[in-house]
């Protein structure tokens, strides 16, 4: 995307003569630039041209609609461009729930703010009416193979190859299909207290970013992704508190279908994503994840000693995984 494309898109919005200033991407190539007109307005260009745009940038449209419909706080869309994969968008500030937390926010207070945003969003949206994808078809389940190909090739005695991958593919869908029927309803895909903005002074508190790649699935998914998150250790009374905070109303039947599909897709998800942290260095140079895999090498090892996660455990020992080792860069 050239300086002149983002002029043209910038003059069609109605932003023609704001200030822009580049605040930033992510490990999903979206970059966000800040704009502030003579007049003091602001917002932010929001660029998705890099990222598989059309559609991405469509599901944030449509996905951030619906979530607003149903009072829960999203950018307004001020103007958007879907074939050039950019968006003029609301801007709720430069203070996340991370930052605030950093800055001395109380921990369990945040803590709270972001479980009772989940816990609105799971009782609002009670049916896919959105017509998400399916939790067997969404990118959660996508990309495993990066533990094997990253992290396998360095901690364990295997070669990582398609017939490596499979086995370990397959035990993985094993313990799935051993788990009792899970809570199924809206899942953000990516929340952490980076994608919830801080706002004290709006009666909401919060503004919700970055839902693009929501699905429906088991509802554990996005509160797990909140408490294990791979650059924060949260501790346990805080994450026994927001549990008994997000599962309130939940029959004992659904509390424990609920816990242990917060502990498959704990799993799941930490092997997938301490792979990545790898696979992004090789890649891409990008080491400022490196720090954190001791964190996600220590939520698999806890999840190792649930029985449920037996057959991983077995996977592990037989392939003589190492969940301790300094990986080498």
């Amino acid at each position: 995307m050239t300086d002149s494309d983002f002029s043209t898109f910038l003059n069609e919005a109605g932003w023609g003569d704001a200030s822009v200033m580049a605040i930033g991407g992510d490990a999903g190539f979206r970059q966000y630039f800040h704009l502030q007109k003579p007049d003091g307005a602001q917002a932010l260009l929001m660029d998705m041209s890099r990222s598989g745009y059309e559609a991405s940038l469509n599901a944030f449209v449509r996905i951030g609609r619906c979530l607003k419909e149903n009072n829960i706080q999203t950018p307004e869309i001020y103007h958007v461009r879907l074939d050039a994969g950019l968006a003029v968008i609301e801007h709720f500030g430069a203070t996340s729930f991370g930052d605030a937390l950093r800055e001395g926010e109380d921990k369990q207070g945040v803590y709270k703010g972001a479980t009772d945003v989940l816990f609105h969003i799971r009782q609002s949206l009670t049916q896919n009416d959105l017509r998400l994808g399916e939790y067997k078809e969404s990118r959660v389940r996508e990309r495993l193979e990066q533990f094997v190909e990253f992290y396998m090739a360095q901690a364990s005695d295997s070669n990582p190859n398609a017939a490596l991958y499979q086995e370990f593919q397959d035990v993985m869908v094993r313990i799935e299909d051993a788990l009792p029927e899970p809570l199924m309803g809206f899942c953000h895909a990516d929340y952490h207290l980076e994608n919830l903005m801080w706002r004290p002074d709006h009666v909401s508190g919060y503004g919700l970013i970055d839902f693009q790649d929501a699905f429906w699935g088991p509802l554990a998914y996005d509160l797990l992704n909140l408490l294990e998150d791979a650059r924060v250790t949260v501790p346990e009374d805080i994450k026994a508190a927001c549990k008994a905070q997000y599962c309130a109303g939940m029959s004992v039947a659904q509390h424990e279908s609920f816990d242990a599909w917060y502990v498959y897709l704990s799993s799941h998800f930490h092997c997938r994503v301490i792979g990545l942290f790898i696979k992004l260095y090789q890649e891409r140079g990008m080491d400022e994840y490196l720090k954190h895999i001791p964190r996600l090498q220590g939520y698999i090892k806890g999840h190792l000693q649930n029985p449920i996660m037996a057959p991983l455990k077995e996977f592990m020992e037989a392939h003589k995984v190492d969940l301790n080792i300094e990986i080498k860069l």
